[in-house]
């Protein structure tokens, strides 16, 4: 009995010590309200928040909404990262801006808050950057993510291969007065927009 659980104790440690990684809190934080319209109607709305590491990474994270002529609702989660270019430790520039390389292909991310809400993604999807990742999610899961990073520190996890090791990233920045307006009203006028498609298809 002794030696059972002897080997049992052997093979619960090394699970025990594996310890997910300390989050990295990125610097220079910020939350941006993000808006889409077709033809002068709302068709969307997200949240994107961007920042940079130790390490001369620049990480673009956006979580957004849609609702299409069709009726058709869902969410999109993508998170992007990549290289800052730098000459002699200070930002390369092109045209006043700050240029960019590709850190690799991000195989696999996802987002959650402090209070554990966290995406229902049902598929991934093709990102149009090739070291950005991307997914579409379950639209009022995708709602509520928005309302809860706006007002609590969350979590993004991004890992570059298969069988890489997880990468986390803390955001703990709120968002200021104003854009926390804006996404409130874009997100109300949205559910505006679909009540009344709703209405019409019925």
């Amino acid at each position: 009995m002794k030696l059972l659980f002897f080997v049992i104790g052997m093979l619960i440690s090394p699970l025990a010590s594996a310890a997910p990684p300390s989050p990295v809190i990125p610097l220079n934080q910020n939350l941006a309200v993000v808006e889409y319209a077709r033809n002068g109607e709302q068709t969307g709305c997200g949240l994107r928040a961007t920042g940079e590491t130790g390490d001369s990474l620049w990480i673009d994270v956006l979580l957004s909404v849609f609702t299409r002529e069709s009726g058709e609702l869902f969410g999109m989660f993508k998170v992007v990262i990549r290289k800052i270019n730098l000459l002699n430790g200070v930002p390369l520039l092109r045209n006043g801006q700050i240029t960019y390389s590709s850190a690799g292909k991000i195989h696999k991310a996802w987002i959650k808050t402090g209070s554990g809400v966290q995406p229902l993604i049902y598929q991934d999807r093709e990102s149009p950057h090739n070291d950005g990742y991307m997914a579409t999610l379950e639209f009022d899961n995708a709602m509520e993510l928005l309302v809860a990073i706006s007002q609590a520190d969350f979590r993004v996890m991004y890992s570059m291969s298969a069988s890489g090791p997880e990468e986390v990233l803390e955001f703990n920045k709120r968002i200021i007065a104003s854009e926390a307006g804006k996404l409130y009203a874009c997100m109300n006028k949205l559910r505006e927009t679909r009540s009344s498609r709703s209405d019409k298809i019925l």
